[in-house]
This record gives structure tokens, sequence and C-alpha cells, in this order.
């Protein structure tokens, strides 16, 4: 009788273990997917003002001014293909034993994303602000 009580007990703990680390990979999940939703409607805008500041280059009369774009384009470009590349590799963990690990660093990445695409878009609407 006592070993059906510890084995009852023993079961009832592993499962509302289970369950914590559930709700914890799916709460990082979340903050994963919402970052990622926050970034994706600005990729547009990072297109357009990257094709903006390319035709500035264009136009440029002197080298001293395609140097001041070019990193401006370059950090669209990046952005972009950063974005590209995370949603091209981000798979949602199946097993609970890497789950949190996975979506941590995950969040880490699209976090770096999210500063490309601002930084990015702040220093071209600094320079397109003058048109």
């Amino acid at each position: 009788m006592k070993k059906l009580i510890v084995m009852m007990a023993l079961a009832t703990s592993l499962v509302a273990c289970t369950d914590e680390r559930k709700k914890a990979a799916d709460a990082l999940d979340k903050e994963v997917m919402q970052i990622h939703d926050e970034v994706m409607p600005k990729m547009g805008k990072v297109l357009t003002y990257r094709k903006r500041i390319n035709n500035k280059i264009d136009s440029c009369s002197n080298q001293a001014c395609k140097d001041s774009l070019q990193p401006i384009s370059y950090a669209l470009s990046k952005a972009d293909e950063d974005m590209m590349q995370w949603m091209r590799n981000f798979e949602r963990p199946e097993g609970l034993d890497t789950a949190e690990a996975y979506l941590t660093v995950q969040k880490q990445e699209i976090e770096k994303v999210s500063a490309l695409v601002e930084e990015g878009l702040k220093n071209a609407e600094a320079v397109l602000g003058e048109e």
C-alpha cells in the first residue's frame, strides 16, 4: 500500500513539473512570436527604403555621397536577410527537454533582427526625410 501511495505521489509531482515546463515553454514561444509579429509588418518599409536609398546612391554625383549612403543600404539589406533567414530556420521544438533552451536562443536572435530593422529604418528616415 505504501508503495502505491509513493508511486502516486511521484506521478503527481512529475505531471506538475511537466506542466510547469510546458507553461514556461509556451510563454517563451509566445514572446518569440510576439517580437516576430511586431517586426514583420516593418519589412515592407525596409525594402521600400532600401530601394529609395539605392536610387539616391545611383544619383550621387560624388564618391562621398555614395560612401555616406552605402552603409544605410547595407544595414537595410542585412535586416531583410536576417529576418528571412530567421524565419527559414525557426522550427517549434517538439520536446520539452530542449524547448526552453531553443526558444531562449530564438528570442535572442529575433531581438537582434528587431534591433537591426529599427536601426536601419531610423537611419534611412533621417536621410530620406531630408528630401
